[in-house]
C-alpha cells in the first residue's frame, strides 16, 4: 500500500499503544451503539477502492476501466456496486486561491492568527487561510460533456457509474490536509458536502490525517503528532459528525438519497485531553462515558469501535494493512473486530481495511525486482482466508485489487513488463455467492471466537456466526504461514446440541453430515475451511446416505485395499519422503502409516479428490492422479480443476469401491497382487479383482 511516512509512523504508534494497553479499551457487554439512521448500508457495503492498486495518482481513465471491468465480469451482479476514488483526486489548492497553501516543516498546513501572522497551532489556535471549492485535478480528471453539458471529471464518473448501475465514492478528510497533502474538509464541511452531492457522489471515505510536531503536555507526556488548530480542539467524533450532518443537509436540499459515510480514522490518533474543547460532544456521549477513556487519550478518538456507528456507516477499527495476511488474522484486525461487536448492526459496520484478495504487486515483478514482504501477492488460499474472516465478521467487502483487464493494468519498469490485473481464480473467489451470503446475512451478528484466544500467532482460530435462517457459519482458520494443519471444532464448543448436522463447505462446495465435531481435514498454510451448518439436527445437507460412498466427505483418512491382494493397502510408493511425481503401489497394511492413508474430498461437480496424509519436506498432501491412458496412478501436487486429479467413486451393496479417473475414464487397479505392485488405471473390467477396493480403516 502506498503510504506516506506519516502513515507508517501512525502504524508504529498504534502498535506501541496496543502494547501499553492504551489502545485496547473494550466496551464490555457489547452494548449496541446508536445507529446513524440514514437508512444506508443496511448490509455491509461492497465495492472497490483505488488506493491499494493505483495509489495517489488515479485517473479518470483508470476508474472508467474499473467500472467497465466490474460491470462486464459479474462483480456488480455479485454486490460490488461502488467504486471509490481515494486520496489525490483534487488540486492542491481550493479555487479561492491560485497557488498551493504553505506548509510547515512538519508537512502541516500553515495556520495564521487574526493579524495574518503564522502560528504553530499546537495550542489549538490558528486559522485556515484557504477558501472556495475543491477542484478535480484536470490532468487526472478532465472535464467531459454529458448530454450536452460540460461537467468536471468527478461528475462525469458519477454519471458513468450510474449508467452502469453502480455508485461512485470519493475521498475526503476531517483534517486541514489529506494524507497526500491535498486540501482537507475541516472547516469546509458544508461547501464540500454540497459539492459532492451536486456531483452525484454516493459514498464518502472520510480519513483522518493530522500532520504536526510531537506535542509535550504539561505533565511531560510526549504525544505522537495529533495535528494543529481545530484538529486538537475537536475530536474525530465531533469533526465526523459535522461532516455527516452537512451531507444530510446537502442531500435534503437537493432532494437526493443520503450519502453513505465511511470513517477511516487511524487508531494512532488519540487526541490531547487538555486541548479538547469543553463542549465537545464526545465528552458526554453515553457509550464513550460507559467505556471510559484511557490515560493520555481524549474521548472521541481511539477506539472507534465504541462510538463510530453513531456518526458513520463504516468504521475503521485498525490501521492500514499491506499484503501480509497477518494483518487480518488474530494478532491483527480480527482481534480488534472481536472486541467491538456492539458497533455492528444494520447501518454500522466494523471496517477491516481494503482487501488484498487477488491483489498483484504494483511495485515490480514479485520475487524478481521486488522482494518486500509487504508487497507479496496473496495466494488463492490466503485470499479465501481474508474473505472468510471479513465475511464472518460482517465487514465491508471493499476490494483493493486491480479490477481491470490485463492490457489496461500493464506496467513496464526495469526492463520488465507485467500486469497487476486480478487473476481469474481470484476473481471467482470474490464472487463466491455462499461467502457473500454470510457477509450480507440479515441477522447482522458478527462472529465470536470459539474457545480460548490462540496461544501463538500461528495457532489455529475457530469462529462461529449465527445466521438469520437458523444456520451456523463456522470458519476453521490455519494461521500458520508454512505448515498445513488439521483443525476441528466439537459440537459442544460450537453450541450445537444435536447428534449430527448437515454442512456445506463454501469454498469447495463439498457437502456432508458431521457427527460430534466439524472439520478434522487438512487445511493448507494460511488456508481456511468455511462451513455453513444446517440449523436442524437431522443430518440434512448431503450426508452419507443413498449411493454416496461412506468414505467421501467424512473428513477422515482411510486405508483401502485392492481385491485379490490379501489385504495389502494402497500407498505412496517409497513412503512420505519420496519425491513428488512418484507412483502409488500396494504393500502390507500398517495402521497409522500416513503413506497408506487417503482422504476422499468431494468437489462441487460431484467428483472426488483423493489426497494422501503425507506431510514432510519432500511432499505435503499430494493427490492421486491418472495419466492420459493406461498407466500408473501417481502422486502430484494439487492442481485445481485438473481432470486427471479427479475421480468418480461408487460403492456397491457389499461396500466395495470402484474408483474411476475423470480425465482418462479408466478405473483404479493394480499391476499385480504382490507387494510393490504399481497402482494403475486400466479399462473397466467387472471381473478384475484389483478394481474392487475395500476400506481397511
Amino acid at each position: 500500500m502506498r503510504r506516506t511516512p506519516h502513515r507508517v509512523a501512525g502504524m508504529v504508534a498504534a502498535l506501541a499503544l496496543a502494547a501499553s494497553g492504551l489502545g485496547a479499551t473494550v466496551l464490555t457487554g457489547a452494548t449496541p451503539a446508536a445507529a446513524l439512521g440514514n437508512g444506508n448500508a443496511l448490509t455491509p457495503p461492497m465495492g472497490w477502492n483505488s488506493w491499494n492498486s493505483i495509489g495517489a495518482y488515479v485517473t479518470e481513465s483508470q476508474v472508467k476501466q474499473t467500472i467497465d471491468f466490474m460491470s462486464a465480469n459479474g462483480l456488480v451482479q455479485a454486490g460490488y456496486n461502488t467504486v471509490t476514488i481515494d486520496d489525490g483526486w483534487s488540486m492542491r489548492h481550493r479555487d479561492g486561491q491560485s497557488t498551493d497553501f504553505a506548509k510547515t516543516a512538519d508537512n502541516a498546513m500553515q495556520l495564521y492568527d487574526g493579524n495574518g501572522n503564522p502560528v504553530s497551532g499546537t495550542d489549538g489556535s490558528g486559522n485556515d487561510p484557504t477558501s472556495g471549492h475543491l477542484v478535480p485535478e484536470p490532468g487526472q480528471f478532465p472535464a467531459q460533456v454529458v448530454n450536452g453539458r460540460t461537467v468536471n471529471g468527478i461528475q462525469y464518473l458519477a454519471w458513468y457509474a450510474h449508467s452502469k448501475g453502480m455508485k461512485l465514492g470519493l475521498y475526503a478528510t476531517d483534517t486541514y490536509t489529506t494524507c497526500q497533502g491535498h486540501p482537507g474538509s475541516l472547516g469546509h464541511e458544508s461547501t464540500d458536502a454540497a459539492d459532492f452531492v451536486s456531483w452525484g457522489v454516493d459514498f464518502v471515505k472520510y480519513d483522518d490525517c493530522p500532520y504536526g510536531p510531537t506535542i509535550t503536555g504539561p505533565d511531560g507526556y510526549a504525544y505522537y503528532p495529533q495535528g494543529e488548530g481545530k484538529e486538537l480542539t475537536q475530536s474525530i467524533y465531533a469533526r465526523t459528525q459535522t461532516f455527516q450532518r452537512a451531507l444530510d443537509a446537502a442531500t435534503g436540499a437537493a432532494g437526493k438519497p443520503k450519502v453513505t459515510l465511511s470513517l477511516s480514522a487511524q487508531p494512532a490518533h488519540t487526541g490531547i485531553p487538555y486541548l479538547l474543547a469543553a463542549n465537545d460532544p464526545a465528552r458526554t456521549d453515553p457509550l464513550i462515558t460507559a467505556a471510559g477513556t484511557p490515560p493520555h487519550q481524549a474521548p472521541g478518538y481511539s477506539p472507534t469501535g465504541v462510538w463510530c456507528g453513531q456518526v458513520a456507516n463504516m468504521c475503521r477499527i485498525g490501521g492500514d494493512r499491506d499484503s501480509e495476511l497477518d494483518g487480518v488474522l488474530y494478532n491483527g484486525q480480527l482481534q480488534t473486530a472481536l472486541k467491538y461487536p456492539g458497533n455492528v448492526h444494520p447501518g454500522s459496520w466494523n471496517d477491516l481495511d481494503m482487501m488484498f484478495a487477488g491483489w498483484q504487486d504494483t511495485y515490480g515483478v514479485w520475487g524478481v525486482t521486488d522482494t518486500d514482504k509487504g508487497h507479496k501477492p496473496f495466494t488463492d488460499d490466503e485470499s479465501r482466508t481474508e474473505l472468510s474472516v471479513l465475511s464472518m465478521m460482517a465487514a465491508p467487502l471493499i476490494s483493493g485489487a486491480d479490477l481491470r483487464t490485463a492490457a489496461d493494468s500493464q506496467h513496464t519498469a526495469n526492463g520488465y513488463t507485467w500486469s497487476t490485473g486480478i487473476t481469474s481464480s481470484a476473481l471467482s473467489l470474490l464472487k463466491n455467492p455462499d461467502m457473500i451470503a454470510i457477509d450480507q446475512d440479515g441477522l447482522a451478528i458478527p462472529a465470536a471466537l470459539v474457545g480460548n484466544p490462540p496461544a501463538s500467532p500461528t495457532a489455529p482460530v475457530v469462529l462461529k456466526r449465527q445466521l438469520a435462517n437458523g444456520d451456523l457459519a463456522v470458519a476453521l482458520i490455519n494461521q500458520d504461514p508454512n505448515n498445513w494443519a488439521m483443525i476441528s471444532a466439537g459440537f459442544a464448543d460450537l453450541g450445537l446440541t444435536g447428534s449430527s448436522y448437515g454442512y456445506r463447505e463454501l469454498w469447495t462446495g463439498a457437502t456432508g453430515t458431521a457427527t460430534g465435531s466439524l472439520g478434522g481435514n487438512w487445511i493448507p498454510a494460511h488456508g481456511v475451511a468455511l462451513y455453513r451448518i444446517a440449523g436442524g439436527s437431522t443430518g440434512s445437507g448431503g450426508g452419507t446416505g443413498g449411493t454416496r460412498p461412506s468414505v467421501v466427505g467424512d473428513g477422515k483418512y482411510h486405508a483401502i485395499s485392492a481385491g485379490g491382494t490379501a489385504g495389502q493397502a494402497l500407498e505412496v510408493q517409497g513412503g512420505c519422503y519420496a519425491a513428488v511425481g512418484g507412483n502409488s503401489d500396494i504393500n502390507a497394511y500398517q495402521s497409522g502409516n500416513a503413506a497408506q492413508q487417503w482422504l476422499f474430498t468431494p468437489n462441487a461437480d460431484g467428483t472426488v479428490t483423493i489426497t494422501d496424509n503425507c506431510y514432510t519436506a519432500a511432499q505435503a498432501h499430494t493427490v492421486l492422479a491418472g495419466g492420459a491412458g493406461v498407466g500408473s496412478a501417481y502422486l502430484l501436487n494439487p492442481s485445481p480443476n485438473n481432470p486427471w486429479q479427479k475421480w468418480k467413486v461408487t460403492q456397491n451393496s457389499a461396500g466395495a469401491l470402484t474408483v474411476t479417473n475423470v480425465g482418462n475414464g479408466l478405473t483404479l487397479d493394480v499391476a499385480g497382487s504382490a507387494a510393490g505392485s504399481t497402482g494403475m488405471t486400466n479399462p473397466a473390467n467387472p471381473a478384475a479383482a484389483g478394481q474392487r477396493w475395500t476400506v481397511l480403516s
